[in-house]
């Protein structure tokens, strides 16, 4: 008589525990491996753009350009990705592919780019620039460009607020306490004191080491504390945003 070979029911049990385990420990993998291969993308777009706002720089007399800007009794000042634009030819470089914003296509306020524009060099924004006189930021007054941050990655919605995120700008001088820039109406929101942290800068993104677009053009994955840190009280120890003080 011959005999039926067969799994028993504890043999069964024991490879699919065998095969969850396995699951458990090779997911995280693949996800960090996913997410590796999106950070390099958006290495890629930060780059890109670095190098589109070096060719926007030598064909309008080494001046910065400005965020967008649509303030009642002014003509609307277009976003620095929109003027760099001609020089990279899509628009698919503004976004980085691991930014989940969920205003991309909101027709109130449209999300512009992951991308945030170092408001430093615009020439409406103090301490360089004036509203009521605007002052171009020219290359020549980056003291090192290789050391100054131009753009680094938005967060999806302000930390602070839970607002999602429509600005193309980033504004560093009104962070720390004290701040660079005396806050004013509506400043508070990007720095949250609690947490000694920027609001709107992607912190956490690609592993908390999001990208920087530096103003020579070239870009990197920073973590933040790299980029900028403060004794409250005191001047900032590290800052790569403010052109003039490195």
């Amino acid at each position: 008589m011959q005999r039926r070979l067969a799994f028993t029911l504890i043999e069964l049990l024991v490879v699919i525990a065998i095969i969850a385990i396995l699951a458990a420990i090779l997911f995280p993998v693949f996800s960090q491996a996913r997410e590796k291969a999106r950070a390099i993308s958006c290495l890629s777009n930060a780059k890109q753009l670095g190098l589109a706002t070096a060719m926007y720089l030598e064909d309008n007399d080494e001046s910065f350009p400005a965020v967008q800007m649509n303030m009642m009794g002014m003509a609307p000042i277009p976003s620095w990705v929109t003027v760099v634009q001609p020089y990279v030819k899509t628009t698919l470089l503004q976004r980085c592919p691991s930014d989940v914003s969920t205003n991309w296509n909101d027709p109130m306020s449209p999300r512009l780019t992951s991308y945030g524009y170092n408001a430093y060099f615009d020439p409406y924004t103090a301490p360089y620039g004036n509203m009521m006189n605007p002052n171009s930021f020219t290359l020549a007054g980056i003291a090192r460009s290789s050391e100054c941050i131009l753009a680094a990655e938005l967060a999806e919605k302000n930390s602070m607020t839970g607002v999602p995120i429509s600005e193309d700008a980033i504004m560093p001088m009104y962070w720390g306490n004290p701040s660079r820039v005396s806050m004013g109406m509506g400043s508070n929101n990007y720095w949250d004191m609690t947490a000694n942290l920027p609001t709107t800068v992607a912190l956490s993104r690609h592993m908390n080491s999001p990208n920087y677009v530096f103003s020579d053009g070239h870009s990197k994955a920073l973590r933040f504390p790299q980029t900028w840190q403060q004794t409250m009280g005191n001047p900032p120890t590290v800052d790569y945003y403010d052109p003039e003080k490195q």
